[in-house]
């Protein structure tokens, strides 16, 4: 039974759990509460290497993405692609979560849930523990420990966390994420505020992703507060109930409402670890240069019996011991060194794959669509993208000036036809809306 330490970012605190695991069951054996400006300090004193990390991430990325139903393996791939595309950042780490297939004009699709954050962010909070010598084994974002302590249930809810005045509102069905929301109370208490705003993010939840919440979860201090409160005047569309301590969990009601975040995050699921791999690696390669330094020192203890048991210099063997334990005491420094040379290598590795690496291109695609008569049929939007043969899917959607519906398809037709010449084209699918004088056109190309 190892000790863990769990740690969680909140506001202007840093809250802190040391506990026991032993099975199923989560013995807390130690709570406290510092300030920002003392956690250097800290993890300076602290013995532990290892360390499990929430944090609210304020600038971050969410959202629910349609792509093609593919095997496991492409998933991470395509969603990466598809967030770059979506968001601003270009260098960010991301989780995800499947949240199920559906069928879209006849085919397969898979709806995904990701979060993402900067790299850089990442960095700067896990560079805090590797210049103190300490590992961050994982780091989750503050709303999946919380959502992960969740029973699964068939039926959608939106949970409610909060530390201050700060709220996370999550809406979570079977175990998966569809949406987060954070806003700032009016009052550290939940509030009437606070339900209109819960009644607001269940509208949104309604009309937007067509998902009705059956049940509203507060969890934390705010079901200590609302169990206590009788000023709350506003009423929730939803059923309201507050989230109980598991009986897996061996602390004080009070102590699992104050640090609830820590707390689940021990029982976290890896999958919403959002380390990026380069950290993910270092982790493992501490823990196997400390076997390899285990195993290491065991036989030389295991030799050192032997060399006693031939009547050797005893004198000689400890100094030897002594010698190598010292060559090895630095291991930790070595990471730190390593994490920098692997940043200075990582600046050029990315270019050098770059230029190294042969890429399709669809520049004479576009000369020969720039050179095509489209009389009175106007391109709005030309969309590519890369699959997986190096070829191109490429979506053509555009509008016509024509005045009559014989011209519109007249123009359609020969527009087609043409695209039809052009070497290395292969229409895939056309349609034309006469009424709204819309048209759309797929096709794959390669050179």
């Amino acid at each position: 039974m190892g000790e863990k330490i769990a740690i969680s970012f909140e506001e202007d605190n840093v809250k802190i759990v040391h506990a026991s695991l032993k099975r199923d069951n989560i013995y807390i054996d130690k709570t406290e509460i510092i300030s920002e400006t003392e956690f250097e300090y800290y993890l300076e004193k602290e013995k532990l290497k290892e360390f499990i990390v929430t944090y609210n991430f304020g600038d971050s990325y969410q959202g629910v993405l349609t792509i093609p139903s593919v095997k496991t393996k492409y998933i991470e791939k395509i969603a990466e692609s598809e967030i770059r595309s979506a968001t601003e950042i270009k260098d960010f780490s991301f989780i995800y979560s499947l949240l199920g297939e559906r069928i879209v004009e006849n085919k397969k699709v898979l709806d995904i849930f990701y979060f993402a954050a900067s790299k850089e962010d990442i960095h700067n909070l896990v560079e805090r523990f590797y210049n103190n010598g300490k590992i961050v084994k994982a780091l989750y974002p503050t709303v999946f420990p919380v959502a992960s302590s969740f029973k699964l249930r068939d039926e959608a809810i939106i949970g409610v966390s909060g530390t201050g005045r700060e709220r996370i509102l999550f809406l979570t069905k079977n175990g998966a994420i569809y949406f987060i929301r954070n806003f700032q109370s009016l009052e550290t208490v939940l509030s009437d505020s606070d339900i209109q705003n819960i009644n607001m993010t269940i509208n949104y939840c309604f009309q937007n992703l067509r998902i009705n919440p059956s049940l509203v979860l507060l969890t934390g201090a705010l079901s200590e507060s609302y169990s206590l409160s009788d000023n709350i005047r506003a009423a929730p569309s939803a059923p309201l109930a507050c989230l109980y301590k598991g009986r897996h969990i061996h602390c004080s009601r009070e102590t699992f409402n104050e640090f609830i975040i820590p707390i689940a995050s021990l029982s976290t699921p890896k999958s919403s670890n959002i380390l990026s791999k380069e950290f993910k690696n270092i982790y493992l390669l501490r823990k196997g240069l400390l076997t390899a330094f285990r195993v290491f020192i065991l036989l030389t203890l295991l030799c050192s019996g032997f060399i006693f048991y031939e009547a050797k210099d005893i004198a000689d063997i400890k100094g030897g011991l002594k010698l190598k334990q010292q060559e090895n005491s630095n291991v930790e420094k070595i990471f730190s060194e390593y994490t920098v040379k692997e940043a200075e290598i990582k600046k050029y590795g990315q270019l050098v794959e770059f230029l190294n690496t042969p890429r399709p291109s669809i520049q004479k695609l576009l000369i020969g669509l720039a050179r095509l008569d489209t009389k009175d049929l106007i391109f709005n939007a030309i969309e590519a993208m890369l699959k997986e043969d190096n070829s191109f899917r490429i979506t053509i959607t555009g509008m016509s000036s024509a005045d009559s519906y014989v011209s519109i398809q007249t123009s359609f037709k020969d527009l087609t036809n043409k695209l039809n010449g052009i070497e290395g084209i292969e229409i895939t699918f056309k349609a034309i809306d006469l009424q709204k004088k819309t048209f759309k056109i797929e096709l794959d190309y390669k050179e």
